[in-house]
């Protein structure tokens, strides 16, 4: 906890700040390239499984996000808020952030994993 206090009163973010911020985006990104570049090897072979493994594992690395910049709250002081100028103001303001972007990609990832499970990728 003490070096999470020296990180931000040195004025850089600790890296759980950050991986809540792009944790979200980094699942997305993954699970569209991985579904695009494997949607043909699904169709020939007939693993219909992998899509949705990835799929899978998408949803959980943003959900990592989620509770990454959730915990990262927890470690600063109570009195930060995301309307000050301190560090900490800064610190919580970036995990509510990471939050709100690791949660809303979650969502876009579950939306983008429904067509895979109604749908054939060979159509």
């Amino acid at each position: 906890m003490a070096d999470t206090h020296r990180t931000i009163e040195s004025g850089r973010a600790p890296l759980g700040l950050w991986w809540s911020l792009v944790a979200g985006f980094a699942a997305f990104a993954f699970d569209e390239g991985a579904s695009y570049v494997l949607t043909q090897h699904s169709c020939s072979t007939g693993h219909f499984y992998v899509l949705h493994a990835i799929s899978l594992i998408s949803f959980v690395v943003a959900l990592s996000g989620f509770f990454t910049g959730f915990s990262q709250i927890r470690l600063l002081p109570h009195e930060a808020n995301e309307e000050g100028a301190r560090h900490f103001d800064r610190a919580h303001f970036q995990a509510l952030l990471g939050i709100l972007f690791s949660l809303s990609f979650a969502v876009v990832i579950i939306a983008e994993s429904v067509p895979k499970w109604l749908l054939s990728p060979c159509d």
